[in-house]
């Protein structure tokens, strides 16, 4: 293109000039694309726009402003472009106003030129119409990029946000560790703190500890305690109060004599003096102890324990238990021939005569046992079933229903 087909727009200008530009630049409403040639000099020499982008600002005849990026492409000059006015530059009809902006895209510093003007002449048929569709690729690109852009800033600023907060509280957490606000795990090692359920693992120890209550649960677990044996003043238990047991576990220390298979677990209420003397109740099997001045073979048994239940006749080995010789009084209760009889007999005399009734009308009879120990103390061997009504003796050969219990005085 000829030199003298540019416009020259000269940058040092100081005058605030308007220029039309009416010569170089013919715009109708609806136009796009329409081509302005300009030559960019400095104080009449050739600017350079290496490393600057070119923008327009205009003012529409109705007030409207307006900023544009329209496509350039250069001249054989330097400072020469041709710059392609996009389709919203002429959406208005009237005199246009507007200047050209000279960026520096590395720092932003900016050159404007004077102003310049020109008119847009009205299209009989757009008339008004919005002439936004009939934008060009480069202005839809445009904008597509400022919307993304403009989200992407804004969740830049979200982060900014985020990340302040982050640093105050980080700052926050670091002035109570400074101030020794915030517990370490060596803190921890000598401390326990829980609120609610929870489950400790291993042994907790310390000298004492306190219900919600303020009571102390040494003096608590003083009344229930478990122990695993006793017989010397070094061993628990040491004071009065009520104990478990589990003769699973037992240690050391007498056993009551005789126990049955329900009574190895239970509770020992312990009664202390001193050292040397001492009461415990065995209290499922009414077995109870006495430490007298140090003598623990003080046993006795008020309530009795069941040593046999079951079947014999006259001539019956039957099983007991426990020795005779851990109780020193039996009780037997008997039922033969439908008829029911009860009596007592010691461990030195294992003759027993059981008294009953018998008849329609109920008259008094007997029912006598004649037994021995066994070699091993824990045996009956009986030789003899003999009854007596209305005086007259009878040898009996059938089976009694027998129960016998033990009781120590």
């Amino acid at each position: 293109m000829n030199n003298s087909k540019y416009m020259v727009v000269d940058l040092a200008t100081q005058q605030p000039t308007i220029k039309p530009i009416g010569d170089y630049l013919f715009a109708r409403q609806g136009d796009n694309r329409r081509p302005l040639p300009i030559w960019f000099q400095q104080s009449g020499q050739p600017f350079a726009l290496d490393g600057y982008t070119v923008e327009w600002a205009q003012t529409n005849a109705d007030g409207t402003p307006l900023v544009l990026s329209g496509t350039t492409i250069s001249g054989s000059a330097v400072g020469q472009i041709v710059f392609y006015f996009p389709a919203n530059a002429f959406a208005v009809a009237g005199n246009v106003l507007g200047h050209f902006n000279i960026k520096r895209s590395s720092d932003g510093t900016l050159i404007s030129s004077i102003d310049l003007s020109f008119d847009v002449k009205k299209d009989n048929v757009l008339m008004n119409l919005d002439t936004t569709p009939f934008m060009n690729d480069w202005e839809q690109f445009k904008a597509g990029i400022k919307s993304q852009t403009d989200a992407l800033k804004d969740k830049l600023d979200g982060f900014d946000s985020t990340i302040t907060s982050a640093q105050e509280q980080a700052s926050s957490i670091k002035t109570l560790v400074d101030n020794n606000q915030v517990a370490k795990t060596s803190d921890l090692s000598n401390y326990v703190g829980k609120s609610g359920d929870s489950t400790v693992a291993g042994t907790l120890s310390a000298s004492d500890f306190k219900t919600t209550g303020s009571a102390s649960l040494n003096d608590i677990l003083a009344g229930l305690r478990r122990t695993n044996g006793y017989n010397t003043i070094t061993d628990e238990p040491l004071q009065s109060g009520l104990y478990k047991y589990d003769l699973s576990t037992w240690a050391t220390g007498a056993k009551p004599p005789v126990l049955t298979d329900d009574m190895q677990v239970g509770n020992i209420r312990a009664s202390v003096f001193d050292s040397k003397n001492m009461i415990f109740e065995w209290l499922p099997s009414g077995w109870v102890q006495r430490v007298i001045n140090g003598d623990w073979n003080n046993w006795s048994n008020h309530q009795g324990i069941v040593i046999y239940n079951g079947t014999a006749t006259s001539t019956s080995q039957i099983s007991l238990l426990g020795e005779l010789n851990a109780f020193t009084h039996f009780w037997v209760e008997v039922v033969y021939d439908y008829n029911h009889y009860f009596g007592w007999f010691d461990k030195n005399d294992l003759r027993l005569t059981a008294i009953g009734s018998k008849g329609s009308k109920s008259q008094q009879t007997s029912f006598s046992i004649t037994a021995s120990a066994g070699a091993d103390k824990n045996s009956l061997q009986i030789s003899e079933f003999k009854t007596r009504f209305n005086g007259i003796d009878t040898i009996e050969t059938g089976t009694a229903i027998l129960k016998i219990k033990g009781f120590n005085y």
